[in-house]
């Protein structure tokens, strides 16, 4: 029998963003291994969690641990040494339940999820068990790309020393740990120049592709964006998208734009009333009534990294994706065979709208890319690599 502790920022259970989403996918996979016992150590934010009702993750782990978490003062976290990720999460509740229960019991495996606690690394390095860091991003490049694109003055150089703090963090804590996962090849490749001599597995989320057929009787000619635009990356990609010079080519062409997904209300209601062919929904309950409508799905991301898991859910409802050329870190995907790359967003306006005429390649594009995802981002290949890292 294998003991693994798994410490994570929450309960990932009713995942509604991709964070959450990535850690579920985890915390299963560990628990179709042979043989392991599964003690997860979460933190519970009693103002955020309480009428959530959590009940599946202590039912699918051996044990379950939570530990208190309240929001700290912005001034706090913005005047800390530490990145603002690490500021907010790094606590004395957390690294004092983590020591108890490593004073208490051995573990084969210690795994941190997430950058938010990889401190942790300075608190468990004396105990026995290989230690494991999960990563979600390469969080040095998300905050550089942040600053980048930023351009109020102000917000630039607070984003930049956020930046300069993450990436000296960053190299500090991974560098400690036994052996380190990526979502994605490209951050592996990252990575690895950070860290030659780093044990680095890619460990893509799993996608049951079977279980996830949707309604094909509502579609229509349109093209679907998902995304959390509250979040500045994303509304940034969404804006650099917005301001190509053919935006109107969505109208012209007679088909519609639809842009899923939370975002701030004066932002839906500008984009719904300066762009004509383009509908901004804000918060929807489900992303799924739109996949349902719609026939192909578009990629703007150059910002930000949330949208590794928006490829893996476009290919997930069967709709062929044009993306801008970066946005796709699977270097197993091939452009052209798995999914229609584009230089700009000028390219990738023209080529989705050639793209929604061409059904044979709608097609193609979809029948190559689940073919690729049934073997690459299923369940027996993340057991597998949580295999090699824990054995």
């Amino acid at each position: 029998m294998k003991k693994v502790l798994f410490i994570t920022y929450g309960n990932p259970e009713k995942a509604s963003r991709g964070d959450d989403l990535y850690s579920w996918n985890i915390i299963n996979s560990i628990k179709h291994c042979d043989g392991v016992y599964l003690h997860v150590v979460s933190y519970f934010e009693e103002a955020k969690d309480k009428d959530k009702n959590y009940t599946l993750l202590d039912k699918v782990v051996d044990k379950l641990t939570y530990v208190p978490f309240v929001y700290k003062n912005i001034f706090a976290i913005g005047f800390s040494k530490y990145p603002a990720m690490i500021s907010n999460r790094k606590t004395p509740q957390m690294i004092q339940a983590v020591q108890n229960i490593l004073n208490m019991e051995k573990y084969d495996a210690i795994i941190v999820n997430m950058f938010r606690l990889s401190y942790l690394i300075e608190y468990i390095q004396g105990y026995s068990g290989v230690k494991i860091f999960i990563s979600h991003n390469v969080e040095s490049q998300l905050s550089k790309s942040t600053y980048k694109y930023q351009h109020n003055k102000i917000k630039k150089l607070a984003y930049y020393l956020d930046y300069l703090k993450t990436k000296y963090y960053e190299n500090k804590y991974l560098a400690k740990f036994d052996a380190l996962t990526t979502i994605c090849d490209i951050d592996k490749e990252l990575f690895s120049k950070m860290l030659p001599q780093k044990h680095i597995e890619v460990l893509p989320p799993v996608i049951n592709i079977d279980e996830c057929n949707i309604s094909t009787e509502k579609e229509e000619d349109k093209f679907i964006l998902c995304g959390a635009f509250h979040w500045e990356p994303k509304f940034i990609n969404l804006q650099l998208l917005l301001h190509a010079r053919n935006i109107s080519l969505f109208k012209e062409r007679g088909y519609e734009l639809m842009i899923v997904g939370r975002a701030n209300e004066k932002d839906v209601e500008y984009i719904n009333r300066h762009y004509e062919g383009i509908y901004m929904t804000g918060t929807v309950d489900s992303v799924v009534p739109y996949y349902e409508k719609s026939r192909i799905s578009i990629v703007p991301e150059l910002v930000g990294g949330g949208f590794k898991l928006k490829i893996a859910e476009a290919v997930q409802y069967r709709k062929p994706i044009v993306a801008i050329k970066g946005s796709v870190t699977d270097r197993t995907m091939i452009p052209g065979k798995h999914y229609i790359e584009a230089e700009t967003f000028e390219e990738l306006i023209s080529k989705a709208v050639d793209l929604m005429q061409n059904k044979i390649l709608q097609r193609e594009l979809v029948e190559n890319a689940i073919m690729l995802f049934k073997k690459r981002y299923s369940m027996s290949y993340a057991v597998s690599v949580i295999n090699r890292l824990i054995n």
